[in-house]
């Protein structure tokens, strides 16, 4: 079957592109100016066709989102049905399948005469895409570089249909290969589903059908459910639906794509939109792809895309093509904006709004009194926003617009109306350790719109009790700093808001969540190095009481700042070792003895600062040449030595002692006379002085000379 479907498709596109081949130049008159998408198919609706908008079923927002409605459904892929089973349910058969190409003028854009600005939309910049199925890469694959090359922007690829016959949902085979390639090409990509729906639920269905296709691709324009008569006796066409009915089926897909955070689309020709669903209503909730074959269109309702020809050439394409007006109009206002407390959090609290059609993201903004500007505090996809603290706790104004993206430019809609909100909190939250001394700790919490000053409190570990230990009046202030405590020691703090009743009387409200402190440990000291190699230096200091641990810092030259470079664990851990040096350098380094509240470090202050040297390389590669009784012994030069010192061995005295030193890092050459018959042993090592003082590294491997 899927051999038989594939010849069948390639057949039809070969003839395609010979009759496009030997019809060019011959009718350049041909227009389109009286074709509409359905003209060939009779419209059939039982229904009422003045349907009110009133009769209009609400949205289905129900508590089924974690539902798939595609959940053991029987999903066939295009690619495995026979060339019969098309013909009779894809509704896009006919389309490529039946119809004569039309002959297109080269010296117009995409081969077709380009149409006339709508009157609603003059002054409005439109975008041109393309949409497209497996009928376009059958043959041969889209080249979407071309494609984008030849001024496409965006494209709207079908993801699946509903067999207009069987009912069944068929996957288009070459979605995969479509949605990617446009990506890879940098083209902005939405997707459609040709609809054979009859039910709410069915529409769902298709509608999850598109979620789960899409998942893991970037979808930034609408995902459109594409409604349209396939076949006088199809089961759309045939079911006696109202017009409300239909409207409703439109919108159940249309809302379940944007409960999963998509945009949501409708596509429609003029006749439906104006006939079959209430193209008025769904516009208020949702964007709406025109398809109206003309150079001008008289379509009196809202949209923002234009498909008005299904006859374009375009290069990296085989055979013709839908070309669509993408218009860069503003998404809708968002309405209905409202704040209510968080059920989880009570230091949060959830904007929420109804979608705006056209809408890809929201911005959400607040009223910083300090500035008197309006600050973001970011964008959601969702119509939800989570406002966290510092927010939340003082009454702030709030208001919320919609974007939409096309290409990289974001078109915003009008704000919302301003909410003001502000959570009432009883219970003091947001209490931090702002600082710290070895014998103090300032504190700082958020504010209590509710309080008229609050309390300190301390945990006594003795005791086991918590003991007031600060009150502070009035509700500007909410810092606090605790003197006369003891040093790197761990205290436990919490903070309670009080009110007062009609009475004068002290109402206590909720104590905040248990805070631990630190005060500082005492000033580490007795910085000093154990042991340097060319690469580390190990280095040990003075222990001190009651500490976590320690961290070494480093001096930074390029930052001129000292950068913690290693952490040691434990107070009697009071050695480490620096690894990742570079060699015959000098360091600088500090350390600070830490005290762990929680997860956090209190460091205390830094000792004075250590200087140190790495030492040079150890000396490699030792070889020698005669020339006469002449010897030259020579070695590799060490990055970073001042110089080198050559040792002797003394047989009769067995010691070595130094022979000759030798100036520079280069200077790697010694010369000296051995008789023959006699042998001699060698070794190297490199220095350099800091400051005057010479360190060495390590000796190279001994070097017995013969003569």
């Amino acid at each position: 079957m899927k051999k038989q479907f594939r010849t069948g498709i390639l057949s039809f596109l070969v003839c395609t592109v010979l009759v496009q081949s030997a019809v060019i130049g011959y009718s350049t008159e041909t227009k389109e100016n009286s074709i509409t998408p359905d003209d060939s198919i009779t419209l059939h609706n039982s229904g009422n066709e003045n349907a009110a908008e009133n009769e209009i079923a609400e949205d289905d927002i129900k508590n089924d989102d974690n539902k798939d409605y595609t959940d053991g459904l029987k999903i066939l892929q295009s690619s495995e049905v026979s060339n019969e089973f098309a013909k009779n349910n894809d509704p896009l058969y006919k389309k490529y399948m039946s119809v004569s190409p039309i002959a297109n003028s080269r010296a117009n854009k995409f081969g077709v005469t380009q149409p006339t600005t709508p009157p609603a939309l003059v002054g409005v910049n439109s975008v041109d895409g393309i949409d497209v199925s497996m009928y376009q890469a059958y043959s041969t694959p889209i080249d979407w570089n071309k494609v984008k090359a030849a001024g496409i922007s965006y494209a709207i690829i079908r993801c699946g249909y509903r067999g207009w016959g069987t009912g069944e949902i068929v996957a288009d085979s070459y979605f995969k290969q479509n949605i990617e390639g446009a990506l890879a090409a940098g083209l902005q990509v939405g997707v459609y589903f040709y609809t054979q729906a009859i039910t709410e639920a069915e529409a769902k269905q298709e509608a999850d059908f598109c979620k789960n296709a899409v998942k893991g691709y970037d979808i930034t324009l609408p995902i459109y459910i594409d409604i349209e008569s396939a076949d006088p006796k199809g089961r759309l066409d045939s079911s006696g639906l109202t017009k409300a009915e239909k409207t409703n089926i439109c919108k159940a897909f249309a809302n379940r794509v944007q409960s999963a955070n998509y945009t949501g689309g409708v596509y429609a020709n003029k006749t439906w939109l104006e006939n079959y669903i209430d193209g008025t209503a769904l516009a208020k909730k949702f964007a709406i792809w025109l398809a109206h074959y003309n150079t001008s269109t008289d379509y009196a309702g809202e949209f923002s895309m234009w498909q008005y020809s299904s006859r374009a050439t375009i290069n990296g394409i085989r055979g013709s093509v839908d070309v669509n007006k993408n218009y860069l109009t503003k998404p809708h206002q968002v309405t209905n904006l409202t704040a209510a407390p968080s059920t989880t959090n009570p230091s949060e609290f959830i904007l929420s709004w109804t979608r705006a059609a056209g809408a890809y993201k929201y911005q959400v903004k607040t009223y910083d009194e300090a500035t008197s500007t309006w600050v973001s505090l970011g964008t959601t996809k969702s119509n939800k926003f989570t406002v966290v603290e510092p927010y939340s706790t003082a009454e702030r104004q709030y208001k919320v617009r919609a974007f939409k993206l096309i290409g990289t430019e974001k078109i915003y809609g009008a704000y919302s109306s301003v909410v003001t909100f502000g959570v009432n909190l009883k219970k003091v939250t947001g209490l931090i350790q702002t600082s710290a001394a070895k014998k103090s700790v300032s504190l700082k919490w958020n504010k209590l719109l509710a309080a008229s000053g609050y309390y300190v409190k301390i945990y006594n570990d003795n005791k086991k009790e918590w003991s007031q230990i600060k009150v502070i009046s009035g509700n500007n202030n909410v810092t606090a700093k605790i003197t006369g405590l003891d040093y790197s020691t761990v205290y436990k703090f919490k903070v309670q808001g009080y009110t007062t009743d009609e009475n004068g009387a002290i109402v206590p409200l909720t104590n905040s969540d248990t805070l631990k402190t630190a005060t500082l440990p005492k000033k580490s000291g007795g910085l000093k190095y154990t042991k340097t190699a060319p690469k580390s230096v190990t280095l040990k200091w003075k222990v001190l009481d009651r500490v976590s641990g320690y961290e070494i810092l480093r001096y930074n030259e390029n930052t001129q700042k000292y950068v913690v470079c290693k952490t040691v664990s434990g107070k009697k851990h009071n050695s480490t070792t620096v690894n990742q040096l570079k060699q015959g350098t000098k360091y600088k380094f500090k350390v600070q003895a830490y005290k762990l509240a929680g997860e956090i470090k209190w460091a205390g202050e830094r000792s004075k600062a250590y200087s140190i040297t790495t030492v040079p390389a150890k000396v490699t590669s030792l070889k020698y040449s005669f020339s006469g009784n002449k010897c030259t012994l020579k070695w590799k030069a060490c990055n970073g030595a001042g110089g080198y010192e050559v040792q002797r061995y003394n047989n009769a005295a067995k010691i070595w002692s130094t022979v000759k030193k030798k100036k520079g890092q280069n200077s790697i050459k010694y010369k000296f006379t051995l008789a023959k018959n006699n042998s001699v042993k060698l070794k190297v090592r490199a220095y350099k002085y800091i400051k005057d003082k010479k360190y060495y590294g390590f000796y190279s491997t001994k070097k017995t000379v013969k003569h």
